[in-house]
């Protein structure tokens, strides 16, 4: 058995696997739930013709916190992303400001993981990455917009 059709068994060992997706681009892809039973979802895809795999997950701001970022001045939200930017670097995890930095709506965070370093572990470091990349996000959108009533942060 080659290491990449591990990963179903993997995954569902721990009950992380919640679906698989069609995926025309990938040999296969999955969503799984990282932590379990926190609505917290990731895909682990399996590109074609490549030997690797990637963990991807993101968040989307609320309507509330996309308003909220919104109404900060220009200067605001630079300094805003670009302490955000500053602290992300430092981890494991790629990730992308989309569509940009001064309009932001959602961030992505991917981790790639090449054959020759796939285990069981490396797959759940990386979801516990992905995991502690999107708490940092959550919980720095909440500790800027408290103020703001009704304050949900909605997930990718």
């Amino acid at each position: 058995m080659d290491v990449f059709s591990a990963v179903k068994d993997w995954l569902l060992e721990e009950g992380f696997l919640k679906s698989e997706v069609p995926d025309e681009m990938a040999d296969w892809h999955y969503v799984v739930e990282f932590p379990i039973k926190s609505n917290q979802v990731s895909d682990i895809i399996k590109p074609k013709n490549k030997r690797m795999i990637l963990i991807l997950s993101g968040i989307v701001l609320s309507e509330t916190h996309y308003k909220a970022f919104n109404s900060l001045t220009p200067e605001e939200k630079q300094r805003l992303v670009h302490r955000w930017k500053m602290d992300l670097i430092f981890r494991k995890a790629d990730f992308r400001l989309i569509p940009d930095a001064m309009n932001l709506q959602r961030i992505e965070f991917s981790i790639p993981i090449f054959e020759d370093s796939l285990t069981k572990t490396s797959v759940i470091e990386a979801l516990r990455e992905l995991f502690k990349c999107k708490l940092y996000i959550i919980w720095n959108v909440q500790h800027e917009f408290d103020r703001f009533s009704d304050v949900d942060s909605m997930y990718l």
